[in-house]
């Protein structure tokens, strides 16, 4: 077994993971940055220790990698402490300074069984962890032995003019990929009336950010607090703690340390009731990636257009802010910028929100505004997993709309958003195993997000996977205490399948019903501690008298059949042509409907929802089918409803 490095950009994760995998079947200890830097960690400084300690360094070549920073980095120490192993994952060739060392080809395997050439990489690992020489992916050096001697002067002056004329092609190189270096100075205001508290916030900012950054921008650089006459753009925090009280901002300024770009402030009047710390280290972090989407591709912004820009793009996670808003603002940002992919992208997300809102006559035209948008960000930017995130916003059709996640999640691996959808999206149709994976990555992607955390919350819940739901719950309540996104994940957990008193005590933190509109959810708590006929009956005909008041609340008769175990009545309820156009076909996948999916008869509403339909075309069938006692076939049930 050796200790491998492996070195690749973000935007080839899955391939990356595919191969990590590999080399870990052989036996090896892969060292991987997104998975083995712990949180709070120093980003630089634990990459450093894990080459140091690696056998060899294994660098995937890209058509992205080769313009990233920090992969040339670590390739470099690799090659000048002679532990480097290319591979090449789609053909290309390496950057300039690595040409002379011959990559071993991935561009064919697809990440089943060993690659073609599975002997060369292991004949490349031994001979590293051996410590043997030479080295067969180093250059060959045996003919310089036998070269004339050269004057040293003739020498040195050659040197010169190949160092000068590697660094114009690097200068270049860097300029014809659009690829950017950015700096990110994160520091405690020095006008902020709490300095303790202010250089807390912002450790803790910069060491999120750290670790962050990287997976969406391979060129960025945070320096830490303590560096504050560093160069670079600068995030400055400031807090002002007044007894229970306390107000913060946050000012991302320019390079020259007094022009303001962007700037967010909190007035909160209990600090102890809110997680105002980690909401001040995800706002900073957005609006790093906010910078680096303004600053570091090949399109240049004015300086309005620039502000303009990151205020929105940092507002994609306000939710003071509405989609009129943000829409404005994008808009905006394209008719200065015509030719800029990130705003188009968000542009088409927000055109396809407004035509998902929009009915009547209206509703055609805001489609074709949204695929304008789309067709746009997509000439621009070909890998915008936002765009088809916008595309499947408009597909009724759910193979289509899945594809077209799938297809974002494909392009653009480390996009949370996408991966957030997509774990909705493969729940509707009983994917329930690839709803859980998909938001655990979205976590992975965004983990400094209460909501993406939330979802994650939920995708576990609704499997049945409940030990590991409590589990995050109790992490995750450790981050965010008030959060109210994971208190309603929490809330859901055990108003359904957790223990009901502690429902009882988060409804009024959560539900913002008057008294009337909360007691069919108190009833049916009671009938959860208590289940007899008398309070299950209470509870059901509660909840049925609200569902008759509000058609939006038909799902909650159905959920509570289900809880309750009226199987019967729930296929009645079924059959009814009025509730079937408003039944949300997630809510069959739920454990408490295993019963009713165990009878024949669910593959008939399966049918009317347009779920079968959906199964045959994409050949790809729900968990229920192989994970759950049943006493029919799926296939065979599903051919009895041929459209």
């Amino acid at each position: 077994m050796a200790k491998l490095f492996l070195s690749y950009s973000r935007k080839d994760d899955a391939r990356a993971r595919r191969f990590t995998d590999w080399l870990e079947h052989e036996g090896h200890d892969v060292w991987r940055d997104e998975d083995d830097i712990g949180g709070g960690a120093s980003f630089s400084s634990e990459i450093e220790k894990a080459l140091e300690n690696s056998a060899a360094v294994l660098v995937l070549w890209s058509a992205v990698s080769v313009q990233s920073g920090w992969v040339r980095d670590e390739a470099a120490y690799g090659r000048d402490a002679g532990k480097l192993i290319p591979l090449s994952l789609d053909g290309i060739g390496p950057p300039l300074g690595f040409r002379q060392y011959q990559s071993i080809d991935l561009s064919k395997w697809k990440g089943r069984g060993d690659p073609l050439a599975a002997e060369r990489i292991r004949s490349a690992i031994a001979r590293h962890a051996e410590g043997s020489s030479p080295n067969p992916t180093e250059p060959d050096r045996t003919r310089a032995k036998s070269l004339p001697a050269i004057p040293r002067a003739l020498l040195a002056s050659g040197i010169l003019v190949l160092i000068g004329v590697a660094l114009l092609s690097l200068f270049l190189w860097r300029n014809w990929t659009g690829e950017k270096g950015i700096t990110i100075v994160v520091s405690a205001s020095p006008n902020s009336p709490d300095r303790a508290t202010a250089a807390d916030y912002a450790n803790v900012a910069a060491a999120d950010m750290a670790a962050f950054l990287p997976t969406r921008f391979d060129g960025a650089k945070v320096i830490a607090p303590g560096n504050a006459n560093a160069r670079g753009f600068h995030i400055d925090v400031a807090v002002n703690r007044r007894g229970q009280a306390a107000d913060a901002s946050l000012t991302l300024s320019d390079r020259d340390g007094r022009t303001i770009l962007w700037s967010k402030s909190w007035n909160v009047p209990d600090i102890s009731a809110t997680d105002l710390r980690q909401d001040v280290s995800r706002f900073a972090s957005r609006a790093a990636l906010c910078l680096t989407d303004a600053e570091g591709g090949s399109v240049r912004l004015t300086r309005p257009a620039f502000e303009v820009f990151v205020s929105g793009c940092v507002a994609m996670i306000d939710s003071t802010w509405s989609t009129a808003q943000l829409s404005s603002t994008f808009e905006r940002v394209v008719a200065v910028a015509p030719d800029f992919p990130p705003a188009w992208a968000d542009v088409a997300l927000l055109r396809s929100f407004t035509a998902q809102e929009s009915s009547g006559p209206a509703h055609a035209a805001a489609v074709k505004k949204a695929r304008e948008a789309i067709a746009t960000a997509r000439r621009l930017n070909p890998h915008s997993g936002i765009a088809y995130l916008a595309e499947s916003t408009l597909e009724d059709d759910r193979v289509d709309s899945l594809a077209l996640l799938d297809k974002g999640a494909d392009v653009e691996p480390t996009n949370a958003f996408v991966q957030s959808d997509r774990s909705e999206a493969l729940a509707s149709v009983g994917r329930m195993t690839e709803s859980v994976q998909a938001a655990k990555r979205a976590v992975e992607l965004d983990p400094l997000s209460p909501y993406t955390r939330s979802i994650y919350i939920r995708a576990l819940t609704y499997a049945g996977q409940f030990s590991r739901a409590q589990a995050d719950i109790i992490d995750a309540r450790k981050k965010w205490p008030n959060d109210s996104d994971i208190e309603l994940a929490e809330f859901s957990f055990y108003y359904r399948y957790g223990d009901p008193h502690m429902a009882e005590q988060f409804m009024p933190r959560v539900l913002d019903y008057s008294d009337a509109q909360m007691e069919p959810y108190r009833k049916l708590l009671a009938a959860r501690v208590e289940p007899s006929a008398t309070n299950v009956k209470a509870a059901i005909d509660a909840i049925r008298a609200q569902s008759r008041k509000d058609p939006d609340n038909q799902t909650k008769q159905l959920l509570a059949l289900g809880t309750f175990g009226k199987f019967d009545e729930a296929y009645q309820l079924l059959s009814d042509p009025g509730f079937q156009r408003s039944v949300d076909p997630h809510i069959l996948f739920r454990p408490e409907f295993a019963p009713i999916r165990a009878d024949p008869r669910f593959m008939s509403v399966a049918a009317r929802a347009g779920l079968v339909r959906f199964w045959r075309k994409s050949g790809k069938w729900p968990d229920f089918c192989s994970s759950e006692q049943l006493k029919y076939d799926c296939k065979t049930e599903a051919a009895k409803y041929p459209n």
